[in-house]
């Protein structure tokens, strides 16, 4: 009862401690989930992907997630950017920056780096992007990216180029080109960056040469899905119509600036192509067409403007959004924080029951095994007890079983004299026959009538030798027994066959019970055929191990 009980208790606990571990996320969910952010981003679905990114990057922050959190707040910050509120997507970046610095490594801060350094472009601020983009290119170095330093490099080069610091922007180019063999877009880009450094050293001959080298490269559609972007095919365009403006061919040049006018979807970039077009239409002493792109760039302008207010107060619509959302999130974990404790309070009583439970189990556990202890004694005592009957019971037995042998080996041993006995009788009459034989092939000794006597009388002494009876009453004493067992169970036995038999019983050889009876031990052999087949014995079974078990 207390087991089954206490397995009750303890799948509460398991169900309470899953209740409370449900309700936060695992690292890959929250991974997945900044995958979603980002997906969100780059559909524009701003809103949508900060409110992910926000509720993976304070789970991630809970549980020390460091990566996941660091690459939660950066994409906020690129949202941020892609709005256009470049001070909110700053805080962003730093928050970033801090949790790089803090707990992962060097590549994260590169990659910070890079971000605000495009900030600082964005903001015109070249010295300070030129610095970034130089702290994201050292620590590429540091790191031996290849891919990155090239990347970085090129970045350098198109600052240099602005900068007009012609010369280190060719040193980056030269750097950054063999990097980038693996990397077409960026390779791409810094060739375009190369154009440009030509341009601006006034070689427009090599300029306009690279220019249209490129320009086709950026058109293929293999290339476009390499990532290469919109804008790397006006700056190509925009290279043309420069180097054929300082070249005086300013139909040439016109040709170039409206296709990258056409090709240029943004008001701020239009802004500048339609600036170059007034310039042109001017040169060309077309006023009317000059004043009217002057009149686009005042209206882009004002477009522009318009479009970043509108785009600073979506912002902020998205910013009011999130604090709702970050509100709501603060309410949720406020609540998740009290049915934790209600639940870390339930755990807490349900332990302190089990440990009473747990008590009593052990106490009465404890009773139950001193009453076993005490049956386990008497069981003991019971079993010595019987241990000690079973072993003079063995003892007894042992006794009797070498009383058993004793007797045996008596009994062998009476045998042995026996056959030894036997043995000499044999002997005896042989030799006695072979001096009766010896002495009546004697010719002297066959004359002479008194020795002839006393062979004679040798003669009789053979065949009248009493000391074979006392022998077989002997054998009678030592086998007790065994010949009346033998004439009871075969009456037709002749007295000739039960002494042949006590020989055999006396394992005594053919050749020595021919000795004893006179006769060959072929004819011994014969004998014992016949006496097998008067006693019917069974066929598997020899004489001697029959009558050795009488």
């Amino acid at each position: 009862m207390h087991i089954y009980f206490l397995a009750a208790i303890l799948w509460v606990v398991g169900m309470v401690s899953n209740a409370v571990l449900g309700q936060t996320k695992t690292q890959e969910e929250v991974m997945a989930q900044i995958d979603l952010g980002v997906s969100y981003l780059s559909e524009k679905q701003h809103t949508r992907s900060i409110e992910e990114l926000i509720s993976a990057s304070e789970v991630a922050t809970q549980n020390n997630w460091h990566t996941q959190a660091f690459n939660a707040t950066l994409n906020i910050g690129t949202n941020y950017f892609l709005m256009l509120d470049y001070g909110e997507a700053f805080q962003y970046y730093l928050q970033a920056y801090e949790i790089a610095l803090a707990h992962l490594g060097p590549k994260q801060e590169m990659l910070v780096f890079n971000n605000v350094a495009v900030l600082y472009t964005k903001d015109n601020d070249e010295v300070k992007a030129q610095e970034s983009f130089k702290k994201a290119y050292n620590i590429a170095k540091q790191l031996n990216e290849r891919e990155q330093i090239g990347a970085y490099g090129i970045n350098l080069a198109l600052l240099g180029n602005k900068m007009g610091a012609l010369d280190l922007a060719d040193a980056y180019i030269e750097e950054a080109l063999p990097l980038l063999k693996d990397s077409p877009n960026i390779l791409l880009l810094g060739k375009i960056a190369r154009a440009e450094n030509l341009l601006l050293r006034e070689q427009y001959s090599d300029a306009e040469k690279l220019a249209l080298a490129l320009l086709p490269h950026i058109e293929d559609l293999s290339l476009l899905k390499e990532r290469i972007t919109i804008d790397d095919r006006i700056n190509v365009l925009l290279i043309l119509a420069e180097v054929y403006e300082k070249q005086l061919q300013f139909e040439q040049a016109l040709m170039y600036t409206h296709q990258a006018r056409a090709a240029q979807k943004e008001i701020e970039g239009r802004s500048a192509i339609y600036n170059r077009l007034a310039l042109l239409h001017s040169k060309l002493n077309d006023h009317s067409k000059a004043m009217s792109y002057k009149d686009s760039v005042v209206m882009a302008t004002d477009s522009l403007y318009a479009l970043k207010n509108d785009a600073l107060f979506k912002s902020e619509k998205v910013k009011f959004q999130i604090q709702e959302y970050q509100h709501e999130l603060a309410k949720n974990n406020i609540v998740l924080q009290r049915e934790r404790q209600f639940l870390y309070s339930a755990i807490g009583v349900i332990i302190l029951c089990m440990g009473f439970l747990i008590w009593m189990y052990k106490n009465n556990s404890l009773k139950h095994q001193q009453r076993k202890k005490i049956v386990e004694l008497e069981l003991e005592k019971e079993k010595r007890e019987y241990l000690l009957m079973e072993k003079q019971h063995r003892e007894k037995e042992a006794l009797k079983l070498l009383e058993k042998e004793r007797l045996k080996e008596e009994l062998e041993l009476k045998n042995r004299e026996l056959t030894t006995r036997a043995l000499y009788l044999s002997g005896k009459n042989d030799l006695i026959e072979e001096i009766v034989k010896s002495l009546s092939s004697h010719k002297q000794i066959a004359t002479n009538k008194d020795i002839k006597k006393q062979i004679n009388e040798l003669k009789k002494h053979l065949k009248k030798d009493t000391q074979w009876d006392s022998f077989f009453v002997q054998f009678e004493e030592v086998n007790q027994g065994f010949l009346d067992k033998i004439r009871s169970q075969h009456p037709n036995l002749t007295p000739g066959d039960i002494r042949f038999i006590t020989f055999l019983y006396m394992n005594l050889s053919y050749k020595e019970i021919a000795s004893l009876l006179n006769i060959t031990p072929h004819s011994c052999r014969k004998r014992k055929e016949r006496i097998y087949k008067k006693m019917n014995i069974q066929s598997k079974l020899s004489l001697h191990t029959y009558l050795s078990g009488i």
